[in-house]
């Protein structure tokens, strides 16, 4: 994400000067080789010279990150990218950083450098937890929509609208793989298989942060789904003519969403 957003600025047009920092030496000299990067080190001291700092790191590193910032980016404006907001917005009031949360709702199954997609955000929503001019300029030039919203609210809706599309596309893979035909069903599995297990090729250990830092609203709208769930069961199982009606409703919503997206 960090690669991306970077590669994304410099992309956008002259006026940015992009300088990034990471502990691992092999990342920094990708990044300076590939130009992703104006010039880049593996300590923070480059926040110093910077006007904005984006934050770019595993959520469960993000409460040491802003630790270590403490002191170092008093007047500046920071952001971050992470996937839940309302912990990650406590440890920076706990640490002393003004952040404006951001997550920019995008991205894809494979991470790191060499993931790097400079059109990654090109007409994506991007939440932010308050309109900053400095950081809002920074969305539009990489072709985001930026959103405003509290980080309670960003956490409830995300859980809906992307965490919890994992978790069942996990458990839909885990229901299967678990079958005693499992082998023979994965050589005729498809287009439908392949929809939806998209998800569950996802970094285990960042869905485990975002499960760990919204585990309450997560578990809201899991509680959800199962629900629906059993009321489709219900249907199947009574043979009940009206499950097509459930079938239209589901298409229907879907339909008017991809309107209002476009």
């Amino acid at each position: 994400m960090g690669s991306s957003f970077a590669l994304a600025l410099k992309k956008s047009g002259p006026g940015h000067v992009v300088i990034g920092s990471d502990r691992d030496p092999r990342t920094v000299q990708k990044a300076i080789e590939r130009g992703v990067v104006d010039s880049a080190g593996t300590e923070l001291d480059v926040v110093g010279v910077a006007d904005v700092v984006v934050l770019c790191v595993p959520i469960m590193a993000m409460r040491d990150m802003l630790a270590r910032l403490a002191g170092k980016v008093s007047g500046k404006a920071v952001t971050d990218v992470a996937s839940t907001k309302a912990e990650v917005m406590g440890w920076a009031r706990s640490a002393g950083v003004d952040l404006v949360g951001g997550h920019p709702m995008c991205g894809r199954e494979a991470s790191g450098i060499d993931a790097a997609d400079p059109q990654l955000f090109k007409g994506a929503p991007w939440i932010l937890t308050e309109n900053r001019p400095e950081v809002t300029a920074l969305v539009d030039a990489v072709g985001a929509r930026p959103l405003v919203m509290s980080a309670a609210d960003h956490d409830r809706l995300v859980a809906g609208v992307s965490h919890a599309a994992f978790m069942v596309s996990v458990a839909y893979v885990l229901s299967l793989s678990s079958r005693a035909d499992w082998p023979e069903a994965s050589r005729v599995a498809a287009s439908g298989f392949r929809d939806m297990s998209r998800l569950a090729a996802g970094d285990p250990q960042m869905y485990a942060a975002i499960a760990s830092t919204n585990r309450v609203q997560l578990l809201e709208q899991l509680d959800q789904v199962s629900a629906a769930l059993t009321r489709l069961r219900r249907h199947l199982d009574a043979d009940d003519p009206r499950l097509v009606e459930l079938f239209e409703e589901a298409r229907s919503v879907r339909e008017r969403w991809a309107k209002s997206a476009q």
